[in-house]
C-alpha cells in the first residue's frame, strides 16, 4: 500500500486539493497551468490507490464522497509543508506567479501598488491580470478564476471572503466642460432633469432601489442612461452628451486630472444631505474579497495594507479640498 501511495505526488495531491474546493476538473487545470486530460488521470490515478470513487459526477459538478473528504486536509498539510520546503530552499511555488483580479479600472494603480508592497514583504514576484469588474464576479471567485475582487458590497456567500478595507467617503458629478448645469444652482431637480451614468461595482438590483427611492423624494422617475464598472468609458459617454455621471469614491479625482475635457465636482455634503433621510439606505464601502482557499498570510497583509493605502489616498484629497477649495458649494 506504501508503494501504491508513492503515485499521489505534488501534482496529483493539487489535483485533489482543487477538485475538492472547485467541483469542475477544467477550473483545476486552468489554475495549475495544466491540461484538462491530465487532471483527469490523476483523479484516475487517485481513484486507483485509495480505492474509491472519491468524486461523484453531478449536474454542477464533481461532488467529493466521504472519503475525499476525509483526505483533503491531509492532502492539504502534505502540500503545505511542500511549498513551505520551496520557501526554504528559495524556489517560489507555483501559485505565486499569477494572480487574477476583478476590479474596477480606475483603482488598477491603487492595486498595483498595494500587491508591489505585499509581494516584496513576502519576497515573492507577481505578475497580476485585472479583470473588468462584472456581476459574475462571486461566481468566478467561487469557480477559481479570480484569486481577488474589490466590490462595494459584501457578498452572502459561506465561500467568500469578504474583508472591508473602508468606506467610500467622496462622491463626485462628472460633466463635460462648459455644462450649462455648471451655470447654475446645482440641486437634485437639476440633476434629474439630465440623464445618469454611474459607476457601480455592486450588486444592480441595490443601485436601480437607490435612484428609484432617491426620485421619490422629489416625484420625479430617473432617467439612466449608462451603468457601468468602468470610469473611462463614463467619461467618454459624458464628454460626448448632456449626461451627468454620478461618480463615488476618491479614485476619480485622479483620473480626472489628466484630462482637460471633464469637470468634476465635489457633491459630497451633497450626498450627505439628500440621502441621510432615505430609510435603510446601505453606504457603499470598499471590500477586499476573496474564496476561502485563499485565506492566508499574504492576503492578510495585502487587506492591510490596502486599508492604509486608501486612507492615504483619502486624506490625501482632503488635504488637496481643504487648501485649493476644491469643493463647489453650489447647491441646496
Amino acid at each position: 500500500m506504501l508503494k501504491q501511495l508513492s503515485r499521489l505526488d505534488y501534482f496529483t495531491l493539487k489535483v485533489l486539493i482543487g477538485l475538492f474546493e472547485f467541483k469542475n476538473g477544467s477550473v483545476v487545470a486552468e489554475k495549475l497551468n495544466s491540461t484538462q486530460p491530465k487532471v483527469s488521470r490523476a483523479l484516475s490515478t487517485m481513484r486507483e490507490v485509495i480505492h474509491n470513487e472519491l468524486f461523484i459526477r453531478q449536474q454542477y459538478g464533481l461532488q467529493p464522497n466521504a472519503m475525499a473528504e476525509r483526505l483533503y486536509p491531509l492532502a492539504k498539510k502534505i502540500v503545505a509543508s511542500y511549498d513551505q520546503m520551496a520557501i526554504v530552499a528559495h524556489a517560489k511555488p507555483e501559485y505565486h506567479r499569477l494572480l487574477h483580479i476583478g476590479a474596477p479600472e480606475q483603482m488598477s494603480t491603487f492595486i498595483l501598488q498595494s500587491i508591489e508592497q505585499a509581494s516584496e514583504a513576502f519576497g515573492v514576484s507577481h505578475t497580476v491580470d485585472i479583470h473588468p469588474w462584472g456581476e459574475n464576479v462571486e461566481q468566478l471567485m467561487v469557480q477559481g478564476k479570480l484569486d481577488f475582487c474589490i466590490s462595494a458590497r459584501p457578498v452572502q456567500n459561506q465561500h467568500i471572503i469578504n474583508n472591508k478595507l473602508g468606506d467610500v467617503e467622496f462622491w463626485f458629478l462628472a460633466v463635460r466642460k462648459g455644462h450649462p448645469i455648471l451655470q447654475q444652482e446645482i440641486t437634485l431637480e437639476a440633476i434629474l432633469e439630465h440623464r445618469l451614468v454611474f459607476i457601480n461595482n455592486g450588486p444592480l438590483s441595490e443601485l436601480t432601489e437607490l435612484v428609484d427611492r432617491c426620485g421619490e423624494t422629489i416625484n420625479k422617475k430617473v432617467d439612466i442612461s449608462l451603468i457601468t464598472s468602468s470610469l473611462l468609458v463614463a467619461f467618454e459617454r459624458v464628454i460626448n452628451s448632456d449626461d451627468l455621471c454620478w461618480a463615488p469614491s476618491v479614485f476619480p479625482y485622479e483620473l480626472s486630472k489628466q484630462r482637460d475635457d471633464i469637470e468634476l465636482i465635489d457633491m459630497t455634503q451633497f450626498y450627505k444631505e439628500h440621502f441621510k433621510h432615505i430609510e435603510n439606505l446601505r453606504h457603499p464601502s470598499h471590500y477586499l474579497q476573496f474564496h476561502e482557499t485563499q485565506k492566508n498570510e499574504f492576503a492578510a497583509l495585502l487587506s492591510e495594507i490596502m486599508k492604509e493605502n486608501l486612507k492615504l489616498c483619502q486624506q490625501l484629497y482632503r488635504n488637496i479640498n481643504s487648501t485649493q477649495s476644491f469643493e463647489i458649494n453650489r447647491y441646496k
